[in-house]
């Protein structure tokens, strides 16, 4: 598996589409442990940038009109409004938690939606998700 083939499968992992970045990333530090820093930078940077396009995803729901709407329109699965009120309380340090299975995703995607400013929301979303590769490198290496 290439560094690229890498970052392919952490930028899927970070799209509505389903993925296995962790195993895949997993076995491969596994099998290439020297190589442990490229490998998680590798999937940390498409990981993150699967993040950014759910963010800017938002933005466009969020440039359409009522986004709730909108998102029902072109079947895309709105956050609930539970998930709206925590990323509105919480503010954007929630950001810091997008690595999470399905509901990292709709953080990301509201924040985008509610026009959060993108650098800091950027920064945030790969923050989050290279911790949580590098925590899984961490725990594989010892």
């Amino acid at each position: 598996m290439s560094l690229f083939g890498l970052f392919v499968s952490g930028l899927i992992a970070a799209t509505i589409l389903p993925g296995a970045s962790e195993l895949l990333f997993a076995q491969q530090v596994l099998a290439n442990p020297q190589q442990v820093f490229m490998l998680w930078l590798a999937v940390s940077l498409g990981n993150s940038l699967g993040g950014v396009i759910t963010f800017y995803m938002g933005v466009g729901i969020g440039r359409l009109g009522s986004t709730w709407h909108v998102a029902k329109k072109l079947r895309i699965q709105p956050p609930k409004e539970s998930v709206l009120h925590g990323v509105q309380h919480y503010g954007r340090w929630l950001l810091l938690l997008t690595w999470l299975p399905v509901i990292g995703d709709a953080f990301a995607l509201a924040a985008g939606m509610l026009g959060w400013p993108r650098l800091s929301s950027m920064v945030l979303i790969a923050l989050g998700k290279a911790a949580r590769y590098g925590a899984l490198a961490w725990i594989i290496t010892g």
